[in-house]
């Protein structure tokens, strides 16, 4: 929101040094200063945000989002550029210009997607976000008597965060919709079963009591909203979830800092998933040894069939990721692919109102000392399904792909990145990080780690690698068609289905997730740029007659937080013009 009237900012230093002359004597503490109460302003608004990173002053805390509080929110966040703005780059530090970039860059992403894009009018999963009580119940900081009373104080604040996205959501998408029901009728009953259960051992009367009542109201009007939702899904008209070009070009270069044209940025996917295609015809013919089978899609359906084989039962989804992850971390240090820092991993079922995608991971921030553990959470088979889409399931994500999966999510993928992240220098670099780098990275590891030897170097993790990579690069190509060429959701389903060659239910999300995350086309964007990243530090290694060390290379590239992968690439190089697409 570029225009409204200012508000008063709570610290007076706020309002000075807006022109030339007073820049001539600011001091660089002055810009901390101001970094500083951004962000206390952004976790006043993200406080669940807050909580995650460690600061557990939060924890009983919810974001109020009614209209108003947004605009408040929209209106603080321009008076925050106005500032930070006024200070130019020479200025500052090399920190201090970093934090510079990653500040703007968070508010000019909620400048788009609250304002120009207005989600919170159209997506009722956006309130849903402040809803998740995982983290009070995983992360063992306190004790759970304790938790438990931050637990209470938020589930009272449920009815208004429902109340708020009855008032503000106005003729959401279908897809929205859908998405939307799974969160919110999957809540109540995590908060009748499972957090019930969970804090039984609580032995406080009083504060049981209090939770009964908190948490059967919370329940209550979620499933009245839920009931609204669902009368809603079958009754068009519906919004339209496509942003249109133009939005999607602005969105792609607020999050990479690459302005590519759409027609250039969609040739960058389509080379490389041609690419991909070609690296999984090789490998099925090394699985199948059908040479002479003139079908080359025949023949990699075929060697997906035989890596299929190689899976968990129904039971043992869990299990077999978390019997890698040990594996992992010591490939990662043993092959020099990075330094490996203290922590452990935990893998654990994902509870039923967060079963939108296979897998995630959450992993404690920068400001948590005493729980350090990561939890990676993995989709189980659902007792409903048909005994056919059980069977399909399980052939996709069989023991090679559980393996691939969990490189992606612990090392040396997200868990082993936000470690580093964690250490970077200033509160700003912990904190605000680029999707285009955290999956960008995370999806990079995967074929790196093959390509370095990991389970051998064989052909069946190489193909569980491509099918993975095959899924990403259709991520970005339906993202684009889904919000800039008319494709439907069914045709991105198809897509899903026939090119990335997944089973049927992650089909179905991952075509749905491209409706309300058209970001997510950031895991090829991102892995290409750290590819082309590499090569040029490699040949400028070279250059000056220096061997390459790709562990040093890792380790710079998280050391400074995670920004868009161009300023990295422009701090490792020393060149301020690199662009990944030059």
């Amino acid at each position: 929101m570029k225009a409204g009237i200012p508000i008063l900012l709570t610290l007076a230093t706020l309002a000075l040094v807006t022109t030339s002359v007073h820049a001539q004597q600011r001091s660089s503490d002055t810009f901390d200063t101001v970094v500083d109460a951004f962000l206390d302003r952004y976790f006043d608004f993200y406080p669940t945000a807050a909580m995650a990173a460690g600061l557990h002053e939060y924890d009983g805390r919810l974001g109020d989002r009614s209209a108003d509080a947004i605009e408040a929110y929209l209106t603080d966040i321009d008076a925050f550029e106005r500032q930070i703005l006024a200070y130019e780059l020479t200025e500052l530090s090399p920190d201090q210009q970093l934090d510079r970039v990653v500040v703007l860059r968070q508010i000019d992403r909620d400048q788009f997607w609250l304002d120009e894009l207005a989600s919170w009018r159209q997506n009722p999963r956006y309130y849903s976000g402040q809803m998740d009580l995982s983290l009070l119940l995983l992360l063992d900081y306190a004790p759970l008597e304790t938790r438990m009373v931050s637990i209470v104080e938020r589930l009272e604040q449920f009815p208004g965060l429902v109340a708020a996205a009855r008032a503000n959501i106005d003729n959401p998408p279908r897809p929205f919709l859908e998405t939307a029901l799974i969160t919110y009728r999957g809540l109540p009953r995590f908060l009748e079963n499972d957090l019930v259960d969970a804090l039984a051992t609580v032995d406080d009367p009083e504060l049981q009591q209090r939770f009964r009542r908190a948490m059967s109201q919370a329940a209550g009007a979620l499933d009245d909203y839920a009931g609204e939702l669902e009368a809603r899904l079958d009754t068009p008209p519906f919004g339209e979830f496509a942003m249109g070009a133009e939005s999607y070009r602005r969105m792609n270069e607020q999050l990479s800092v690459v302005d590519l044209p759409l027609n250039e940025l969609k040739a960058v996917g389509e080379e490389e998933l041609a690419r991909l295609q070609n690296v999984a015809y090789e490998l099925a013919l090394e699985i199948t040894g059908d040479v002479e089978n003139p079908d080359r899609d025949a023949v990699v359906l075929a060697a997906f069939d035989a890596i299929g084989q190689d899976q968990p039962t129904a039971e043992k989804i869990v299990s077999t990721a978390a019997d890698v992850i040990g594996d992992l971390r010591t490939f990662v240090a043993d092959s020099q692919i990075g330094t490996v820092l203290p922590g452990d991993v935990e893998v654990r079922e994902i509870p039923p109102f967060r079963r939108t995608n296979f897998a995630y991971i959450f992993i404690p921030g920068p400001f948590e000392t005493a729980a350090t553990t990561g939890f990676y959470f993995i989709q189980p088979v659902e007792s409903e399904w048909s005994e056919a889409v059980k069977a399909e399931f399980l052939t996709r994500n069989n023991d090679w792909a559980i393996l691939n999966t969990s490189g992606h999510e612990a090392y040396p993928g997200h868990y082993h990145h936000r470690n580093h992240i964690n250490r970077a220098p200033t509160r700003a670099q912990q904190l605000l990080t680029a999707y285009v780098t955290t999956e960008g990275w995370a999806h990079y590891g995967e074929e790196m780690s093959w390509r370095q030897g990991l389970a051998g170097g064989g052909p069946k993790l190489g193909l569980a690698v491509v099918q993975d990579a095959l899924l990403r690069v259709v991520r970005y190509l339906a993202s684009i068609g889904l919000h800039t060429e008319g494709m439907s959701v069914e045709t991105a389903e198809e897509m899903f289905r026939a090119v990335a060659y997944q089973d049927s239910v992650n089909a179905r999300q991952q075509a749905l997730r491209g409706t309300y995350d058209p970001e997510y086309l950031n895991y090829t964007l991102g892995k290409l740029m750290i590819l082309r990243l590499r090569d040029d530090a490699r040949a400028a290694a070279e250059a000056r007659g220096e061997a390459f060390d790709l562990k040093a290379f890792h380790d710079e590239l998280m050391s400074r937080g995670a920004p868009p992968v161009p300023w990295i690439g422009r701090r490792i190089l020393n060149d301020p013009e690199w662009h990944p697409f030059r």
